[in-house]
């Protein structure tokens, strides 16, 4: 009867609305709202107000709860700020429970968001408390996050090994989501080996995440079950079309149009095989409907907003709207360069609390120490502020090179294509600056000046992102080939854009930066077998090259930044 009234109530706001419709008492509860999240949001929103309206529960509670109801939405921002404000609740802290279900709400914002550093940080609390506590279920959500970054940075095997490891975890443990995380695993392996070409596995996955969907339990509602197996038909679509199997992906398109349960970001999972199809029209709705979704979130200078402008242009150009597509372009330069900006300065701060922190830990016991380092700290900062020593100068600029390529490696765009190198986004910056300084200038810049610019950033973007730095006996030649100048105008773009003396030194700074990554990703590489991998004729050179760049070997760089960045991710 309780039931029956439940649904009658539901069917009422759904049809008149939540403002419209006095709650009765009995659907007051936290519990009511949850049950709407999924078949009425609207409903579950009023029940929310009206509970805080009346204090009848205690608010971090209601900011949960909205939380939840606002990630079921993919409003992931504003999930993210309810989540805060009950992380910051200090009578919680010794709630492990609470904790546990908190770091797993955060994890999955900042997955959904791309915040890397954040997700790491939470990752790694939620494996230890889980541990702690013995929940191998919670366990298994930060095990298989894990391997899921593994993957996205390069580090294939491992990210496989790590998702398979958490994926056997959960099917053990007793947890009352249990299918629904299992459906999770499946797709998000659907999609890692669908994009590494191994469709056999992948073909696997969606099967098992369809029984996953289909799976009987009470827990799942009817709406949530379509919304899951509307999923499961968009993802198995993408991938038949990627594998060039068209019968079947026509298959499971026919089934996704069945379905109805979805919202813009959920859609996206049928995006690349609209546009494999040549369904552009299509296509074209789905990714202006993601993009307007994420702006109405106040998403607008992200990583999530880079992609949706990057796979627009592209459709857009396939489609023969060269005008859009080049528009899509400029936005994308815009929120590259002011992504730039704002990791230039997270990366200040974190390279400041690094050295901080290793400071103090290695010597907490020696006051009289930690005042002379603190006191020569400042010292030093005050010197360069003043006199801006030039050795001073080009050691913090080649510090900041190597924190934005590590980040460029890190942070790459969605589905591996880096839109921006850290040379690109220097460039960028360093043009804009350029552009401010000379604008009350009567003279300006002229347009051959843009023209060379462009070339050169062109150039520098094809180098790094293509890796040609690599191939054996790259020199200006082919460098002036890339690009269609002569040896003239080549040289004078060399020596005005690149801090390079010759075309030899800067071919042999871009191998050294891509020696600088693999001394940090591949631990178990020798120097000689880094050297090889960079391109450098043999290890002697490496070794001078880098010296040189970086102002240490490449030993005590290994060293140096694993040590500090080890401390960062703990």
């Amino acid at each position: 009867m309780r039931k029956s009234f439940l649904i009658v109530c539901l069917v009422l706001v759904s049809l008149v609305g939540d403002a419209q419709i006095s709650l009765p008492d009995s659907m007051l509860t936290i519990t009511k709202s949850y049950a709407c999240n999924i078949t009425s949001p609207d409903t579950a929103q009023a029940i929310l107000r009206t509970i805080r309206e009346r204090q009848t529960e205690p608010a971090w509670r209601i900011d949960f709860a909205e939380g939840d109801l606002n990630y079921n939405m993919r409003r992931y921002l504003k999930a993210l700020s309810y989540f805060e404000r009950v992380k910051a609740e200090p009578s919680l802290r010794d709630s492990s429970h609470v904790q546990l279900l908190l770091y797993k709400r955060l994890m999955d914002c900042y997955d959904e968001l791309y915040l890397h550093d954040d997700l790491v940080r939470t990752i790694y609390n939620l494996r230890k408390m889980a541990r702690a506590r013995g929940d191998r279920a919670f366990e298994s959500m930060a095990v298989f996050m894990s391997g899921k970054q593994h993957h996205y940075h390069g580090h294939i095997d491992l990210g496989y090994a790590s998702c398979l490891e958490g994926l056997e975890i959960m099917r053990e443990a007793e947890y009352v989501n249990k299918h629904i995380e299992l459906r999770n695993y499946y797709g998000e392996l659907l999609k890692m080996y669908t994009r590494d070409g191994r469709y056999e596995d992948a073909i696997h996955m969606s099967r098992y995440q369809e029984a996953e969907a289909l799976y009987p339990s009470p827990a799942i509602m009817l709406k949530a079950r379509e919304r899951g197996l509307r999923q499961v038909y968009a993802l198995r679509a993408s991938m038949y079309a990627h594998a060039g199997d068209m019968t079947e992906a026509n298959k499971a398109y026919a089934a996704w149009k069945k379905t109805t349960c979805g919202n813009a970001i959920d859609d996206m999972d049928i995006f690349d095989y609209l546009q494999l199809s040549h369904h552009h029209e299509e296509a074209l709705g789905i990714i202006v409907r993601y993009r307007e979704f994420i702006s109405e979130q106040g998403d607008t200078i992200s990583y999530r907003m880079l992609s949706a402008l990057n796979r627009e242009a592209l459709l857009r150009m396939d489609m023969g709207d060269y005008e859009q597509a080049a528009a899509c372009g400029r936005q994308v330069a815009v929120i590259a360069h002011k992504l730039h900006i704002i990791k230039s300065g997270e990366q200040m701060q974190t390279t400041y609390r690094l050295l901080k922190e290793e400071s103090s830990s290695q010597q907490k016991s020696q006051w009289l120490t930690v005042m002379i380092v603190i006191l020569v700290a400042i010292l030093v900062l005050a010197l360069v502020i003043l006199y801006y020593v030039r050795y001073i100068r080009r050691r913090n600029v080649e510090l900041m090179k190597v924190l934005n390529s590590l980040d460029a490696y890190r942070r790459a765009v969605l589905n591996g294509d880096a839109l921006t190198s850290p040379k690109v986004v220097a460039a960028v910056e360093t043009m804009r600056t350029v552009e401010l300084s000379n604008a009350g200038s009567s003279h300006g810049v002229d347009a051959p000046d843009d023209e060379d610019r462009r070339l050169y950033i062109e150039m520098d973007t094809q180098v790094t992102r293509d890796r040609l730095f690599l191939k054996p006996g790259l020199g200006r030649e082919d460098l002036m080939r890339l690009i269609g100048v002569d040896k003239n105008r080549f040289g004078k773009m060399m020596g005005k854009y690149s801090d390079a003396s010759n075309t030899s030194v800067y071919i042999s700074r871009k191998r050294v930066e891509y020696g600088a990554k693999l001394l940090l990703e591949q631990p178990d590489y020798t120097i000689a077998t880094v050297a090889t991998e960079c391109g450098m004729s043999n290890t002697v050179t490496f070794n001078r090259i880098f010296k040189d760049t970086y102002k240490m070997t490449p030993s005590e760089y290994r060293e140096k930044m694993g040590a500090a960045l080890r401390a960062n991710q703990q």
